[in-house]
């Protein structure tokens, strides 16, 4: 007998040495009257070698039960498909709820070339970056030459932390801040921009990086690094004091390691001994002030404490509950602007989990020991760095080929 064929029999009438013989396989499975032995033989028979006979009226019964079996594995395939695609559903439709929250830009209302309002600001919001001339009626200080160094692995957001505490009010960008994910790997990174470097403003001169926002906004922030450092960020979050304040509250504060000058100093503004080096736990607004430290000793050194703050909050999040992470959404999200799609978002999300809780390497640009103080345009004294060396520094330390110590 040649092909394949299925055989049905009670256990008894076969033993595993009879059925080694035939050359078959044996499945156990059980139906409603008795447990049945299917054997599936694979090869042609040895020659003498017979199987019991199996009446029709049962070989029937064990096709239905297969078929039945068959149903029901189908019918259960169905049922999770439409589970998961249910959960999926519900999935979107909550966190599109939560981006509904996210505040966006205005819409484009001028033009890169005018002059700005009464108020001295420039206009750049919506347009493409592209259209921004940071050298157009500007100062001396030129960026290098070459393009922006583009990676696909790697996207880049900038954090703006805002030091604006009324609505309307002219704001500079007291913090910037690169989270840089790389979705290859898995991993992110923590870049500090120095809010003292000098840098060309569009119809205004030679002056620090931090008034390019309040004389351009994000947009021209955003050109900026692009040019001066030749890094591919295009989408930023903005947040100001009482977002930064109600966020680490709300997540329960978070804890840093202190030095013993820092809580001299924090002590000194609390007007008590509150601190004392090693690990504290700050709430929102020791938090601000701690991040905010900037006569204690260099700036270098406040955007470290920025970032282990920051550090801090991700580590903190990692702990909550998804109730209490959506109570926090509902309260802080409302605060916040960001000119990243909805699909941007999205991505993001679905990295969080992996990302929430692991160590960010982390940088400050430019290198301290690599910079030096020239007067600018404004009779205020600006950092000056090698824009080209530091532009290939940072993209270095973004592809992983760079590891920067703990001041740099």
């Amino acid at each position: 007998m040649e092909g394949a064929a299925f055989i049905g029999l009670r256990r008894p009438r076969l033993t595993w040495p009879e059925a080694s013989l035939c050359g078959v396989h044996i499945f156990s499975q059980s139906f409603h009257e008795s447990e049945i032995v299917f054997l599936r033989v694979f090869s042609i028979m040895k020659k003498g070698a017979s199987l019991p006979h199996i009446p029709a009226r049962k070989e029937s019964r064990m096709r239905k039960e297969m078929s039945k079996a068959k149903k029901r594995l189908l019918a259960a395939a169905i049922a999770v498909c439409v589970l998961l695609f249910a959960l999926a559903a519900a999935a979107a439709l909550y966190i599109n709820s939560k981006m509904a929250l996210i505040s966006r830009p205005a819409a484009a209302s001028a033009s890169a070339g005018s002059s700005g309002a009464e108020d001295g600001m420039l206009s750049f919001s919506g347009l493409d970056l592209d259209d921004i001339d940071v050298m157009e009626n500007g100062g001396t200080i030129e960026p290098p030459q070459g393009d922006v160094n583009v990676h696909g692995d790697i996207t880049n957001i900038l954090i703006i932390g805002s030091d604006e505490r009324e609505e309307g009010q002219t704001a500079r960008a007291d913090s910037m801040m690169l989270v840089s994910v790389n979705s290859r790997e898995n991993t992110w990174k923590l870049v500090s921009f120095e809010r003292g470097v000098g840098v060309s403003i569009p119809n205004v001169g030679d002056d620090w990086l931090t008034h390019t926002y309040a004389y351009g906004g994000p947009e021209l922030l955003l050109k900026t690094l692009q040019e001066y450092y030749k890094v591919d960020v295009s989408r930023y979050v903005k947040i100001d004091f009482s977002v930064f304040e109600a966020f680490v509250t709300d997540i329960g504060g978070v804890v840093v390691e202190m030095s013993q000058e820092e809580a001299d100093y924090m002590n000194s503004i609390a007007g008590e001994e509150k601190w004392s080096a090693g690990e504290a736990r700050l709430d929102g607004p020791t938090a601000l002030v701690y991040a905010r430290i900037r006569h204690l000793d260099s700036d270098w050194a406040r955007v470290e404490r920025q970032r282990q703050v920051m550090q801090a909050a991700a580590d903190q999040v990692a702990t909550l509950s998804l109730a209490k992470i959506d109570l926090i959404a509902n309260h802080v999200l409302p605060m916040i602007e960001t000119n990243l799609t909805n699909g941007e978002l999205w991505q993001l999300a679905l990295k969080m989990p992996a990302l929430l809780g692991s160590q960010a390497q982390q940088m400050t640009v430019p290198d301290q020991a690599q910079s030096w103080t020239v007067a600018g345009t404004l009779e205020e004294s600006l950092i000056a760095c090698d824009f080209e060396a530091e532009a290939k520094r940072l993209d270095s330390f973004l592809l992983g080929e760079y590891e920067a110590d703990a001041a740099g």
